[in-house]
């Protein structure tokens, strides 16, 4: 696919970085300005993806917008983590505490999801936009406790890495496998461009995992150095986020095939919510019978647990307040429906009342005129006979003028219907399309 603007500017830049990238890593030995080398190309990388991506933000259909906005916060947040590392880096400090990048990495996995959980492809996405940003902060505070439940405390309440590391891998891991089965749904259930799109992304995020499995296996292994081939599928994991960014002016929403998908998608994300909450205390439940846990990371995790299910709780009412207001907006519309519509039918009815009468007073004033006519045409035949006296001449030029206002009285009649009567419907006949 061609690519048009500075769209194309920035895929041509992306594909350079990733290009040195692999000529430093061939011929490069280990040193300090590899380090460095190594570290920046991540971040320029993410900074060509996030400006071609916001090159989205204008001019995109439905809730692509909002799409794009979520994906490049995440892509941002992705960012500040490997400045994270290029910080430490760069002051030679050799063990920097991995709480804040692992931390920005994982809230910036929860943003991806976010933006895929919107359904961009959809036309009719994009309600309820309040109860959505309810969803990503539920879905963040939750992951961030079994982040800080199973990791945190053997960084801080019992510094352990033996313990940390893996546990954190594994919550890394699970995550990037969630992200990876959503996008392989959606890759299933649609056409190009959306099937190239989502099938793109389901490559990048794929790589990054697998990258983020080789780079700690070789750190824990004391056999990585940054700027070497053990950084290639993570930097071309980040660099396809440059061109599938540029695939925004191609994507356009298409209708949902199966009716009222956002309801559907609405009731689920409260079900996962629910389990959201219920899974934490049965999480503590289970640490509890965990062997050889010391004091403080127990208490850690007591505390954490009791912090997050007032956090969590908190969102649900709020999320069931917010739904509770929609559903009573919802009534008031079906009221206000129900109302118009008996209005509708009290008019339809009168409608067929006049039309009905119309049609009586129309057959009324038909059977009327005809003999009108004749006692007309019998009066003026009467005025012409000779012997007709003068007082009978009278009499029947009365009955003339009779006859003229009764005239007068059943086309007025017959007008007055014909102007209150309601307009007949048009049905226009479609022709079938040649």
């Amino acid at each position: 696919m061609s690519f048009t603007g500075r769209r194309r500017l920035y895929v041509v830049l992306a594909t350079a970085v990733f290009l040195a990238h692999l000529a430093v890593a061939m011929v490069a030995s280990p040193c300090f300005l590899l380090t460095m080398f190594g570290d920046t190309t991540p971040c320029l990388l993410l900074i060509l993806a996030i400006l071609c991506a916001s090159e989205n933000f204008r001019g995109s259909p439905g809730i692509l917008p909002i799409f794009w906005k979520l994906f490049v916060t995440g892509l941002v947040i992705f960012l500040s983590s490997q400045i994270y590392w290029f910080y430490y880096d760069w002051h030679g400090i050799a063990s920097p505490s991995p709480i804040t990048g692992d931390t920005l990495l994982l809230v910036a996995q929860i943003f991806f999801l976010a933006a895929l959980a919107l359904r961009p492809h959809s036309a009719a996405a994009g309600r309820n936009l309040r109860i959505r940003f309810l969803d990503l902060v539920l879905l963040s505070v939750w992951w961030l406790s079994l982040y800080g439940y199973f990791s945190l405390p053997w960084e801080i309440g019992h510094l352990d890495l033996s313990q940390y590391t893996p546990s954190y891998y594994v919550l890394a891991l699970i995550q990037h496998l969630v992200i990876l089965g959503a996008l392989l749904v959606l890759f299933a259930k649609h056409a190009a461009p959306w099937r190239t799109f989502y099938l793109q992304l389901f490559v990048a995020f794929g790589l990054l995992a697998a990258g983020n499995l080789i780079l700690n296996l070789s750190i824990d292994s004391n056999i990585y150095y940054a700027g070497s081939f053990f950084d290639t599928p993570f930097v071309f994991a980040i660099y396809l986020f440059t061109p599938i960014a540029a695939l925004g002016p191609v994507l356009q929403p298409c209708p949902d095939l199966k009716p009222n998908r956002e309801l559907l998608q609405s009731v689920w994300t409260a079900r996962f919510a629910m389990l959201g909450i219920l899974s934490l205390p049965l999480i503590a439940l289970l640490g509890l019978y965990q062997q050889a846990v010391p004091p403080e990371v127990a208490a850690f995790r007591l505390r954490l647990v009791f912090g997050a299910m007032s956090v969590l709780g908190a969102l649900v009412y709020w999320r069931f307040n917010l739904l509770a207001r929609e559903l009573n907006h919802l009534v008031q519309l079906t009221r206000d429906s129900i109302a118009r519509l008996n209005t509708v039918e009290q008019q339809v009815t009168h409608s067929e009342k006049l039309v009905a009468l119309g049609r009586l007073a129309a057959g009324a004033a038909h059977e009327i005129s005809n003999p009108l006519t004749a006692i007309f045409g019998y009066s003026e035949l009467l005025t012409d006979l000779p012997s007709l006296t003068p007082e009978d001449r009278a009499n029947a030029l009365l009955i003339q003028q009779q006859v003229h206002q009764a005239q007068a009285a059943v086309n007025s009649l017959r007008d007055s219907l014909r102007q209150n009567a309601p307009a007949p419907a048009l049905f226009i006949e479609k022709k079938p399309a040649s």
